[in-house]
């Protein structure tokens, strides 16, 4: 993918906060079209709020509003103790009230897929759409191996199953040892990425915006990055199967971090899911301007057959 296809975040911020009902304070962009279509993303992990300002203008151009909250505890946002993912949703159904939408659709990346799952799951008709990007499968569901450590050092299934206060620990290590190299952790992960993944990267720590979105989270310290990847890691209190709205998967075929599989997994068990393999793509395929065209023309034309469907 050529760099002359990319484009830097410009200096955006659309940064808002909202107090939840338990007193925790959620802070969010609110960015792309603000009388568009909404779209709450799910960032990744490491990530944080300041990745919806890579879907801004590409989602402002097609006309959809892009929402995007810090989870607990990453960012500005209040972190929360004893988390599960079904949590998740209760936020999200929070900020859609206070901001006065009824309906909406759900776009997550890497460990966003499993927060769109949730929302479909626990919110129902409310949300048209749901659309992963690269996300992992639920985990006490799916045969197949489970890594003690995934490719991108973080741990895996088997040793949260196994030893959930290790997992915590070694989450914090890796949390603490990032922090205190950046450098290190930026040059690391470059090396942990594909070709096409490299060329993305090195185009984007150019500029500031996704080095800060990592050093970020990385900033939140490893509490919060733990709590929330084992919400993920551990079983999320639902099946695929109870998962009735519409998703679109994507995944790229030379994804270093989430196997093919966790996609086959996902869109043979998920009642009403349509599989899209990236051929040559890895893990940040969703920064890319061509591919943001692509997704966002996708789901108008989702939306669209969805709404024709109901109006017969």
């Amino acid at each position: 993918m050529e760099a002359h296809t990319l484009q830097r975040p410009k200096t955006i911020t659309g940064d808002q906060s909202l107090r939840l009902s338990d007193g925790r304070r959620l802070t969010y962009t609110d960015l792309g079209d603000p009388a568009g279509y909404p779209l709450v993303f799910g960032h990744g992990m490491p990530g944080c709020r300041l990745e919806g300002r890579f879907l801004h203008e590409r989602a402002r151009r097609h006309g959809f509003r892009i929402l995007t909250p810090d989870r607990p505890g990453i960012g500005g946002s209040d972190y929360q103790p004893g988390r599960t993912l079904l949590d998740y949703p209760a936020d999200i159904g929070q900020l859609a009230d206070a901001l006065a939408i009824d309906r909406f659709s759900h776009l997550g990346w890497s460990s966003g897929g499993s927060r769109t799952l949730a929302c479909c799951f626990r919110l129902g008709i409310r949300v048209d759409l749901g659309v992963c990007l690269s996300g992992y499968t639920h985990f006490a569901e799916y045969p197949g191996a489970q890594n003690l450590i995934e490719a991108t050092r973080w741990p895996g299934p088997r040793l949260a199953r196994n030893s959930p206060g290790l997992t915590r620990l070694v989450v914090r290590l890796v949390a603490w040892l990032s922090r205190r190299h950046p450098g290190l952790y930026l040059r690391e992960a470059e090396q942990l990425v594909s070709e096409e993944d490299r060329q993305l990267l090195r185009f984007f720590l150019k500029g500031e915006s996704f080095r800060r979105d990592q050093l970020m989270c990385l900033a939140s310290g490893g509490k919060a990055i733990a709590t929330d990847l084992m919400t993920e890691l551990e079983d999320w209190g639902f099946h695929l199967a109870e998962v009735n709205t519409p998703i679109l998967i994507y995944q790229g075929e030379q994804d270093p971090f989430i196997p093919v599989d966790y996609a086959h997994h996902l869109a043979d068990n998920l009642p009403h899911a349509e599989l899209t393999l990236l051929p040559g793509a890895g893990h940040l395929y969703p920064l890319a301007e061509q591919f943001q065209e692509q997704l966002f023309l996708r789901i108008r034309e989702q939306l669209n057959q969805s709404r024709t469907r109901t109006e017969t």
